[in-house]
């Protein structure tokens, strides 16, 4: 990269008011920090039109992830840019319509005066030239969902230096091992530890802490299986009377279905079932081998939510996801910080839960959308309320 070209385009720096912050390695810690960043004084009011934007309910910290807080550079509205890394599946494409449905909406709109995407199909070198073209292009701040989290270190840090507003999510941008001294802006993403503990702790309540369970894990190898299945492990270690049953569903529904039909032949007793992803299929294996359905907390998909709908009588179900939202709490908490308000360091997205007696068609369930379609298309505190007709009325 020729940083000559960052300098030539200077911004100037603006100051930074910020503890000894944690860097993109507190993602996955627990919520111990939350109430310590939430007596902080959020006594500002909050972003201009943001009726529905509750800054203290949306900016939980990871761990003990410190305040940062910018000098207000100028009035909105601003220049926000997207960098995406890939859009070869279903959420992200999901994820580029709602970060477009998102900046249209009343609350947004006033703030945004242009609002640049760009993807770059997972080349490093082309994610770092467009980030460097979005800054040529005006952009005071990016959000970054990047392809190779350490690729990006040397981009990031002359934005920053350049005053240019970053926050990185969902795959974020961080050293390895993660360098709290360094300036890598701000990281969104959910507590994936959480996650699996909430839905193993909702299973232990359903079966009163006794009985088989099937655990249908994600791709091995990647953090978020390995923080989901930390997460359950918590759980189930403090609970001796569950036992578990692990296979490997690859958060597809196909497979997910096929090990769970493997694992019903031998295993007709199960008193519940932890997915991390194809839910959808983990109950339809149960429906086709004719075996009784159980409580099943699994992913947010449309068709694991239909299901959860349509056999309300048969079973319980509890369904939490890693929501394409995460692109709108990301350019919010980007425009928090252009206008000088304080944000975490690391930001802890509330998740996306509903249970069967929670869902509502057409708000967290969409009888007449795709099985495979993200239902979390809400995050209340975060002031993201888009429906299905809004994220599908997207162009990608």
């Amino acid at each position: 990269m020729d940083q000559r070209t960052f300098i030539d385009r200077r911004l100037g720096r603006r100051s930074i008011i910020r503890g000894a912050a944690m860097g993109a390695g507190a993602v996955g810690l627990g919520l111990s920090g939350a109430g310590r960043f939430g007596s902080l004084a959020w006594a500002q009011e909050a972003s201009p039109t943001a009726s529905e934007f509750d800054a203290a309910a949306c900016y939980q910290p990871f761990g003990d992830a410190e305040p940062v807080q910018y000098e207000k550079l100028a009035d909105p509205p601003y220049n926000i840019a997207l960098s995406n890394s890939y859009i070869g599946n279903v959420w992200r494409t999901q994820m580029i319509k709602m970060a477009k449905a998102y900046a249209a909406t009343a609350d947004v709109a006033p703030l945004i005066s242009q609002f640049q995407v760009n993807t770059a199909d997972r080349d490093d070198a082309a994610q770092q030239a467009a980030i460097e073209n979005m800054i040529s292009n005006g952009a005071q701040a990016i959000v970054i969902l990047a392809n190779t989290p350490t690729a990006l270190v040397q981009t990031v840090q002359q934005a920053r230096a350049d005053g240019i507003v970053i926050v990185s999510f969902d795959t974020t941008v961080h050293t390895d091992p993660p360098d709290p001294s360094l300036d890598l802006g701000v990281t969104v993403n959910e507590d994936q530890v959480e996650m699996g503990r909430r839905w193993a702790q909702w299973l232990v309540d359903q079966t009163g802490g006794e009985g088989k369970i099937l655990m249908v894990n994600g791709v091995q190898g990647t953090g978020v299986d390995q923080e989901r299945r930390q997460g359950a492990a918590e759980v189930w270690n403090a609970n001796p009377g569950i036992s578990i049953v692990e296979v490997i569903g690859d958060w597809d529904p196909g497979k997910a279905q096929t090990v769970t039909a493997t694992a019903l032949a031998a295993n007709p007793d199960f008193a519940g079932v932890w997915c991390q992803g194809g839910t959808d299929g983990v109950v339809r294996a149960f429906l086709d081998a004719g075996v009784p359905l159980v409580p099943v907390a699994g992913e947010a998909e449309n068709g694991f939510r239909k299901q959860m709908l349509e056999y309300k009588d048969q079973f319980k179900g509890y369904s939490i996801g890693q929501s394409p939202g995460l692109v709108a709490v990301s350019m919010r908490a980007a425009l928090s910080l252009l206008m000088g308000e304080p944000v975490p360091q690391a930001v802890s997205v509330p998740l996306p839960e509903a249970t069967t007696d929670q869902l509502v068609p057409g708000v967290n369930v969409f009888p007449d959308a795709p099985d495979n379609f993200f239902t979390a298309t809400s995050i209340p505190p975060c002031g993201v309320n888009l429906s299905f007709e809004e994220v599908d009325a997207q162009q990608v």
